[in-house]
């Protein structure tokens, strides 16, 4: 297992032009929402470039997770899952091997929105929160990683990618990475706070007042986890 984790490392690390796409659209859209529209007065222009340089890093580091999941469609295409279901690899080693991959993908896009916080937008915090943000940001993509795994053998080519593009966008908006959750009906307020995205984004916006991740957050985060890599084992193994 450890020889294909370190292939699947370097195939990663290999796409330029996904890794461009990928932190290049949350940065802009950050900058965008601090720099360009003024949308909050000036005495919450902190507080407003905070939260929203960890909202715009959770949900570039989702994409990147989700979309794992046509990768991996492109490779059934190829013929690779029966090439791989000749080797002594287990369906197990194979869903962790993506997993630890598909989430370690996501940190160049975590820390060029950071940077951009800081050296843009003048996000200015204690120098231990940026690591934490780093770590918290990275953990909490780690049920979108599996998830983008169940869709990749569950769906074939376009169909995989919309319906990860539906998937992402809808999450992201129920999460509150776009628009606050306070803004929100109830009934949608209710719904976000089981949502993985918004307890993704909550780890890091706790970070910023200093504060510890809550056990929902911990739980939510950690049966969408392992949910999404039961069914992801589970479609592998039906695609061999």
């Amino acid at each position: 297992m450890r020889s294909y984790l370190s292939l699947e490392m370097r195939r990663g690390f290999r796409n330029p032009a996904g890794l461009v796409l990928l932190t290049g659209f949350p940065v802009a859209l950050y900058l965008l929402w601090t720099k360009v529209l003024n949308v909050v007065p000036q005495e919450q222009q902190g507080d407003f470039a905070a939260a929203t340089m960890v909202s715009m890093a959770t949900y570039g580091s989702m994409g990147g997770a989700l979309f794992i999941g046509g990768a991996i469609a492109l490779e059934r295409s190829r013929g690779w899952a029966r090439q791989l279901a000749v080797t002594p690899l287990p369906a197990h080693g194979y869903v962790v091997a993506k997993l630890v991959s598909g989430a370690s993908g996501v940190l160049p896009s975590i820390v060029v929105v950071l940077a951009a916080g800081a050296l843009f937008a003048g996000v200015r915090l204690p120098l231990w929160t940026w690591p934490a943000l780093v770590v918290l940001i990275w953990l909490g993509v780690m049920p979108f990683a599996a998830l983008g795994i169940a869709f990749g053998y569950t769906l074939k080519g376009q169909a995989a990618n919309l319906a990860m593009m539906a998937v992402y966008f809808g999450l992201s908006v129920l999460g509150g990475l776009w628009l606050p959750v306070q803004l929100m009906p109830e009934g949608m307020r209710v719904l976000a706070e089981y949502s993985p995205a918004y307890q993704a984004g909550s780890l890091g916006w706790r970070a910023l007042a200093g504060e510890w991740p809550t056990g929902t957050a911990v739980g939510v985060l950690a049966c969408w986890t392992l949910l999404f890599t039961a069914l992801a084992i589970w479609r592998y193994r039906r695609a061999l």
